[in-house]
């Protein structure tokens, strides 16, 4: 598949009637939204095991603040990861339907424990509509990156689309390009199904409220491909 087709298929979710709990999505005063995350892939080099931690929280009407947190070991001397703190702005909030928000990413990322400055700008747009089965959404982020050891910045394009309901189990996708000067085009393509937990464990379960559990398979092409699985457990509070 080229590059202008990979390309197309993340704009996909920005075209589609798109209602997620984060990227373009304000989080409501005092609440918020939380993503643990792990996946493990096989390369031709080995396993890559990789983690990630994510968690807003709305302050006031006029922004969230949150933490963004990831860590991948591909070996025991090769590390790699990013440990950042994030404020999102509303842009445009349609009580209905489209959201727009853009979030400024401070903190380090490291290199086998050698920590380096780094800063992210993000502009998020996302989209809902009703349908007999649910809510359909999608987001799309288009992210500018500067780590501090690597000479050129880097861009991102992720996309996200969904379906929300009262049904036990959904569908998910998630599609995460990155590019830049002097780099290749890089993308991984994740189908998941997203588990909610509120109604699998209806009865006597008040911890999985509100808990959703998303298990995908996972192509990532990064120089090399690799295959794998993700699990992550989303959750409101």
């Amino acid at each position: 598949m080229s590059v202008p087709r990979h390309l197309a298929l993340v704009l996909c979710a920005a075209t589609l009637p798109l209602a997620a709990n984060a990227g373009a999505w304000k989080q409501p005063v005092d609440t918020g939204f939380s993503s643990t995350s792990f996946s493990l892939r096989r390369t031709d080099q080995g396993l890559v095991s990789e983690f990630g931690y994510y968690r807003d929280f709305g302050i006031s009407t006029g922004f969230d603040l949150g933490i963004d947190l990831n860590h991948q070991q591909s070996h025991p001397t090769r590390q790699s990861g990013h440990m950042m703190l994030f404020a999102r702005l509303p842009l445009y909030q349609d009580t209905n339907t489209r959201k727009i928000a853009a979030e400024f990413a401070l903190g380090g990322n490291h290199a086998n424990l050698q920590w380096h400055p780094m800063y992210r700008f993000t502009l998020s747009i996302g989209n809902s509509k009703a349908t007999n089965a649910g809510h359909l959404w999608g987001n799309l982020d288009l992210i500018y990156e500067q780590r501090g050891d690597t000479p050129h910045p880097q861009w991102k394009l992720n996309g996200n689309l969904g379906l929300d309901g009262n049904r036990r189990v959904s569908p998910l996708l998630q599609v995460e390009t990155s590019f830049g000067p002097e780099t290749d085009f890089n993308y991984a393509i994740i189908p998941s199904l997203r588990i909610n937990l509120s109604e699998l464990f209806r009865a006597g379960k008040p911890h999985f409220e509100n808990s959703d559990l998303t298990i995908g398979l996972e192509y990532r092409h990064e120089n090399t491909q690799s295959f794998g699985v993700k699990i992550a457990l989303w959750q409101r509070f």
